[in-house]
């Protein structure tokens, strides 16, 4: 490697030969010259530029081979695609099998296979993903977590970034000097191979419910999809909780090293003498390694499992207890997951990203617990399994005290269409609801539904700062609103053991 710069340019750039990098693929043929320096990778042809290397990704709204010409025109040298095409006097384009498998093999060989080098963890499953990424990198000493959170705060869409990210991000953690990497995996970024030339050295998958069903025919292929981290890739160890239906199938069938973990002592790493409070939860943890005592300052049933997953991600990496424990402790907030404040009226706002079935159940389950009262406000996105949409509602109609139902990101999707398949399924509970389009205003008006000592669930959208309409994104945040608009206040940690 000659250099230490991102794909976009600095200092001391990496500088590859074509010839090196084309002998990662399946070449099926290649219109001009070999001889070509590429020092610059991109799937996007307006990121184009000399000595670029361009790869033409075919996606669900418009296909990336429409814009050679483009990338071409840009400066590119090299594309690199999976349909014919004849390129321009003096430019060279390679065909392959698979454009994506590609992407991510050129990704890894351009930046030095940086996850070869970097302990690596994926984490799969319907929930929870972000929040044991975050608690993961609280226990791992040097580590880069790649997140929703984190992703999104980079100007990433996806929660598993395309190969290319992937690979760069690494690459830079270890020129930052990280030596361990945690990454989210979803169901996506695994069917589109983004993950394909990573070297993990543990995967966990946390549970699995309804949610994609858009892209996925039902149960089956969406396990069949998450559980190629385990079983086509082979990574080494398999953390895996024990006690949800589908994490007992991939015990079954997985060859990897087990770590599972539970609240049952059947499981490896597991929980006893839980005390969930409305502000954080205690209980004693059970590891092959020892015992301790876990004081954090999230509340909840499935924050325990998430909190047990990154102590096994923690075992796994040979982590001392009392560095584990240190570091879960030390986690304040997890952006747009179970945060709480408290407005000047005595009600307590809890923003989550709860945005499936599962997530909203658990949630409004658990709040119901400790409240009296329980109003609900929460939409659903756009572009993304509209099967949940009545579900969802139905389960805030029997939950909830009073829902209300607003927008999500409706993104390219009719938003009263969204609304109405919501709003039937709360209709099947003769449940008291109201649908106010208006975010801002539905918050305002589930607030001016609930008493001192209530609880108002603000769900789906968590951690986002913009509402996506058609091609429109419009600055909004739960937490901001209810802070600058509302004169809420986050609650403070709770100290009690």
């Amino acid at each position: 490697m000659k250099g230490g710069c991102d794909q976009e340019g600095g200092r001391d750039p990496i500088e590859r030969a074509l010839a090196q990098l084309i002998g990662e693929l399946e070449v099926q043929s290649c219109h001009g010259s070999r001889k070509a320096t590429v020092r610059h990778l991109c799937f996007d042809s307006r990121k184009a530029r000399l000595d670029s290397l361009f790869v033409a990704l075919p996606g669900k709204y418009c296909d990336g081979h429409a814009f050679l010409d483009d990338a071409f025109a840009r400066g590119a040298a090299v594309a690199v695609g999976q349909n014919e095409h004849t390129p321009p006097a003096g430019k060279t384009y390679v065909r392959v099998p698979h454009s994506r498998r590609a992407l991510s093999r050129l990704a890894a060989a351009f930046y030095g296979h940086p996850t070869r080098t970097l302990w690596t963890v994926g984490i799969t499953g319907t929930k929870g993903k972000t929040s044991v990424a975050h608690y993961c990198q609280a226990v791992l000493d040097h580590a880069r977590c790649l997140s929703t959170v984190t992703n999104a705060a980079a100007g990433l869409e996806n929660t598993t970034p395309e190969s290319l990210d992937i690979q760069r991000l690494a690459h830079e953690a270890l020129l930052a000097g990280r030596r361990r990497l945690v990454l989210e995996v979803s169901a996506h970024g695994l069917v589109h191979q983004r993950v394909n030339d990573v070297a993990f050295d543990a995967a966990v998958f946390t549970n699995l419910s309804q949610d994609h069903f858009d892209d996925f025919d039902g149960f089956d292929a969406y396990f069949q999809a998450k559980a190629q981290l385990f079983n086509t890739m082979q990574t080494p160890t398999a953390i895996i909780n024990a006690d949800d239906a589908f994490g007992k199938k991939l015990i079954q069938q997985t060859p990897q090293r087990l770590l599972s973990y539970g609240l049952k002592p059947q499981a490896q790493v597991y929980a006893t003498a839980l005390r969930l409070r409305q502000n954080g939860s205690r209980f004693k943890v059970h590891t092959p390694t020892g015992v301790f005592v876990l004081n954090a300052r999230q509340p909840g049933r499935f924050v325990v499992y998430n909190l047990l997953a990154a102590v096994a991600v923690g075992v796994c990496a040979g982590v001392p207890l009392e560095r584990i424990k240190t570091g879960l402790e030390s986690v304040k907030r997890v952006p747009g997951r179970f945060e709480q404040l408290d407005t000047p009226q005595g009600v307590r706002v809890v923003v989550d990203f709860a945005h499936s079935p599962d997530s909203l159940a658990k949630m409004l389950g658990f709040l119901k617990e400790h409240y009296a009262k329980v109003v609900a406000v929460f939409g659903c996105g756009g572009e993304s399994d509209p099967y949940k949409r009545p579900i969802m509602g139905r389960i805030s109609g029997q939950l909830a005290d009073y829902t209300v139902i607003t927008h999500d990101n409706p993104k390219r999707e009719d938003p009263q269409q969204i609304l109405s398949q919501i709003e039937s399924g709360v209709r099947q509970q003769t449940a008291r609801y109201d649908v106010i389009a208006d975010r801002a205003t539905a918050i305002r008006h589930a607030l001016s539904r609930a008493r001192p000592g209530d609880c108002v669930l603000v769900a789906g959208k968590g951690h986002e700062t913009e509402q996506i309409f058609g091609q429109q994104h419009l600055p909004f945040n739960d937490r901001q609103f209810l802070m600058d608009a509302c004169g809420a206040l986050p609650v403070a940690d709770d100290q009690e053991t």
